[in-house]
């Protein structure tokens, strides 16, 4: 209906607006400013409480208040209170109704998820087992959309970067080899003899050619000590050498070495020393050695060409022009540059080789100032040493300064300075020897030892972020991780094992065995610490407070890096929850199987039953001769008998008791098990044929839980058969173990089913004849005592199941003692 602000009914649907009349109720109700509903009564239509939804008349461009009388239009509706909660009412009686549909789904959903949950699970522990034996290749594979899936994307993601991580570390090392073997041939193959010595003297490392000139192998250099191949009486020499080495961090000598066969070499030793930051004492050298006996043995030559030119200067002065021949024939084949200096520091001559060092012709060098060859920088020195000569020392240390190319050209050189006295004229011999080979030897081997100690710094960072990111990875594990050392105490636990009750830091140096329950502490790890081999085995772990916890261990030998073993690598995951479960689990299985029996059991007691009542029945007749009388009660007592014997079996059976084992005759456990399954033949008319080994010995085991297991595989195999066939009972001795085979003729396993018959829950029966677990608990106990369950099946001809229980004692892991 359309009205104006002032209650004037404008349109209505169903009546005339003059016959609207609004009272005062409906009208406060519908001019309010907003839109809404209300309850209100007083309108034409005759309802009072009636439902109203109102909202006022927007206005726009064409159309306002003043238009409209100064009024502002509303317009509201009407409906019956009955109509308008009518299909709120049928809304939530759907909404009653879906609620049931959906608590009836959530509780199959629930069903389904407790079904997918016990696979995930096992993967995901196989893959920490692999993961903590190292195979990081070994993905998961979890596709059930939840966190379980997201956990397993995790560990996939954690191996992943475990691989990368070792792959970038092995790169590495690959690239510091090659720098180490292409500097390592740099130094064994140069010309110049090069070696290194450590702190006390000892040779650590002499190249090739060092070698072959003094005729000794890398093997008997080892140990031997720079002043053992000097001649004797030189060791203070070389000792007063290396005290100078470390007190200015290079330095140069001339001695003399002596070959393994004696033959002396002169020698120049050029060293660099490697200090000590901290404390300043040697770490090690590095030394350029340069034979320099033909240098020597030229020196000696001119020196006695000399005295001779000297002494016959005097009286021979027709033989002068001869000496000065082979003064310069010598001269010119020095291997040396070499200058004769006046003492005014100009050059009076020079050789041959300094023309092909440095490029100056003999006419443009004489008349010329030596120190214009010298770069200004060593201009004091070089003065400072060539004074010294002129004033009368015969030779100066040699010193190293840098000398000028003709085309410009620096060139490092070790220039000698010698006095040369020619009556009461003095000169000074400078001989200057090229050493830019060398330089560069040593600048490369500099940039080597600096990019070397570079990879280093980089390879220790990275380790220790390695050793960091393996720590979080341990600390984080779901597991306690631990390790031992080879008397089995802890040298390092993570955090998981607080989780038991302990401290981290008040295990360490603890025996690992104090840890375990008075029953398994006669464990030792020998055959992991003798002969390296993995064990896997389950113990109990008993906390501060004295509580036990069912804990599986798997353990591997750490080694060092000759191999031998150092201590114990261990994984612990708590299993208490685990084996609660297993126990209910067995229980159930065990319920149901007594279900199964409870059929054939009562028609095994009703047969001796209904003999005892016809015995009975004929005795009230009173009309029997004694020896008939005590005929009936015989055959009564026998029937007695006969059910007492079922019942106590069906007991036994039927009892809980923790793994108990005791030596046992399994073909007697057999036996016992037909009786109580024999109905079930005779029902299904199936032949039954038995093999039993004659001297079986007596086998350790749980009598009970064995009993349960060939139950489940005797009527696993009349089930399979329903109908006639043939059941085969074997049992058998075969490589160290005792074998019990269930075959029946049945119709088979198909091949993609076979996989899962020992998983829990699955089950190829209808609904309510079985529960899926009969298997899957037969295969735990089994298990529990280190054996096994193998299946053989062909579709339509029939299944073999094989029980191996093993001899060994040390095989069986019942009570989590292995």
């Amino acid at each position: 209906m359309l009205m104006s602000s002032d209650g004037t009914p404008l349109i209505c649907p169903v009546l005339a607006p003059e016959e609207h009349s609004v009272g005062p109720d409906l009208l406060s109700v519908v001019t309010r400013p907003h839109a809404g509903w209300d309850v209100a009564s007083d309108d034409s239509h005759g309802g009072r409480n009636s439902i109203v939804g109102f909202a006022p008349v927007r206005v726009g461009d064409h159309l306002s208040p003043e238009s409209l009388g100064g009024k502002r239009w509303l317009t509201f509706v009407r409906q019956n209170p009955d109509e308008t909660y009518a299909p709120l009412n049928q809304l939530l009686f759907e909404v009653a109704a879906y609620g049931a549909l959906v608590l009836a789904a959530l509780w199959g959903t629930g069903v389904v998820v407790a079904r997918r949950i016990a696979r995930p699970i096992r993967i995901l522990h196989e893959g920490a087992q692999h993961i903590g034996t190292g195979n990081l290749a070994h993905q998961l594979v979890v596709k059930t959309g939840d966190e379980i899936e997201h956990l397993a994307d995790a560990f996939n993601s954690m191996a992943a970067n475990l691989r990368q991580s070792f792959g970038q570390l092995e790169q590495r090392m690959r690239d510091i080899r090659r720098l180490e073997e292409k500097y390592r041939d740099l130094i064994e193959n140069s010309p110049e003899m090069i070696h290194q010595l450590n702190k006390a003297g000892q040779f650590v490392h002499v190249n090739k050619t060092e070698l072959e000139k003094l005729g000794y192998s890398h093997e008997d250099m080892q140990g031997m000590r720079l002043w053992d191949i000097v001649p004797k009486g030189r060791e203070p020499e070389i000792l007063a050498y290396l005290e100078r080495l470390v007190s200015h961090g290079r330095g140069t000598i001339e001695t003399v070495f002596l070959t393994q066969d004696g033959t002396p070499i002169d020698v120049e030793i050029h060293s660099t020393a490697l200090l000590d930051p901290e404390g300043g004492g040697l770490l090690h050298s590095r030394a350029f050695v340069r034979d320099i006996t033909q240098r020597k043995l030229l020196e000696q030559k001119v020196q006695r060409y000399t005295t001779q030119l000297e002494q016959e200067v005097a009286g021979q002065t027709q033989q002068l022009s001869l000496s000065q021949r082979r003064y310069k024939a010598l001269f010119d084949l020095a291997a040396d540059s070499v200058f004769m200096v006046d003492p005014d520091g100009r050059i009076t001559a020079v050789n041959k080789r300094e023309e092909q060092a440095l490029g100056y012709a003999e006419a443009q060098a004489i008349g010329r100032r030596f120190l214009e060859f010298v770069l200004p920088r060593h201009h004091d020195v070089t003065n400072g040493l060539i004074g010294k000569i002129v004033l009368g020392e015969r030779q100066v240390p040699t010193q190293e300064i840098e000398v000028v190319h003709r085309d410009g050209a620096p060139m490092p050189a070790e220039m000698d300075l010698i006095r040369i006295e020619d009556g009461t004229t003095v000169s000074v011999m400078v001989q200057l020897r090229d050493i830019t080979e060398r330089k560069r030897l040593e600048q490369q081997l500099q940039e080597y030892s600096e990019e070397l100690e570079a990879k280093v710094r980089e390879r220790t960072r990275e380790i220790e972020e390695t050793k960091q990111y393996l720590e979080n990875l341990l600390e984080n594990a779901n597991d306690v991780i631990y390790t031992l050392d080879p008397d089995q105490r802890f040298t390092y636990v993570n955090s998981k094992v607080e989780a038991w009750g302990y401290r981290k830091e008040d295990l360490i140096g603890r025996p690992y065995l104090s840890l375990l329950s008075k029953r398994h502490r006669g464990r030792r790890l020998k055959s992991t610490l003798d002969i390296g081999a993995k064990q896997v085995y389950e113990v109990e772990v008993m906390s501060p407070a004295g509580e036990a916890r069912a804990v599986m261990v798997s353990v591997s030998p750490l080694r060092d890096p000759e191999g031998r073993i150092q201590g114990v690598l261990g994984i612990a995951r708590d299993i208490t929850e685990t084996k609660k479960l297993e126990r209910q689990i067995r229980n159930s299985e065990k319920l149901a199987s007594i279900g199964k029996l409870a059929a054939g059991v009562a028609h095994e007691i009703n047969n001796p039953l209904g003999g005892i009542l016809n015995c009975l029945y004929n005795l009230r007749k009173r009309t029997l001769t004694p020896t008939r009388q005590e005929e009936y009660i015989a055959s009564m007592e026998d029937g007695l008998r006969r059910v007492q014997k079922i019942v106590r079996q069906l007991l036994d059976f039927s009892q809980q008791h923790d793994p108990q084992l005791s030596p046992t005759d399994i073909n007697a456990v057999v036996e016992q098990v037909l009786v109580l399954t024999n109905h079930a033949f005779v029902e299904n008319q199936i032949k039954l044929d038995k093999q039993l080994h004659p001297d079986l010995p007596p086998l350790p085991v749980d009598r009970h839980m064995i009993e349960q297991v060939l139950m489940n595989l005797i009527l696993n195999a009349v089930q399979a058969i329903k109908g006639g066939g043939l059941i085969t009972i074997r049992t058998r001795v075969a490589a160290g173990v005792l074998a019990v085979d269930v075959e029946d003729t049945g119709c088979g396993i198909p091949a993609h089913v076979l996989p899962h018959i020992f998983d829990p829950f699955f089950t190829t029966k209808g609904t309510g004849e079985g529960t899926g677990l009969g298997l899957s608990v037969s295969l735990g106990i089994v298990e529990r005592h280190g054996g096994q369950i193998l299946v053989e099946s062909q579709v339509g001809r029939g299944t073999v199941f094989t029980v191996c229980l093993p001899f060994a004692r040390d095989r069986l892991m019942v009570g989590g003692t292995p």
